[in-house]
């Protein structure tokens, strides 16, 4: 456990410090950290992804929107890992 003693924070604010930007950081780390798990679950379970009783064009509409994200990120590895799902959904 952590004493009182031990927490050297300053409490005077930063003058460079803006919260706004530090909320902005925020949410777009979490927005990647979310796709990232999006990502493992549908790559993880391609078989039941693809198998779904999902609407297919409510599964394709989700996991193209996952691969837009990816494409911003110019990551084109997981882009072909989801391309090869959609492609196997649409077989």
């Amino acid at each position: 456990m952590i004493d009182d003693d031990e927490m050297d924070f300053e409490l005077e604010p930063d003058e460079e410090w803006d919260s706004m930007d530090y909320i902005s950081d925020m949410a777009d780390s979490s927005r990647s950290m979310m796709m990232d798990v999006v990502y493992s679950s549908i790559v993880n379970n391609k078989i039941e992804v693809v198998n779904s009783m999902t609407i297919t064009s409510k599964k394709l509409g989700a996991i193209e929107h996952v691969l837009s994200f990816f494409e911003e990120l110019e990551d084109y590895e997981k882009c072909t890992e989801l391309k090869k799902i959609i492609d196997k959904i649409k077989e």
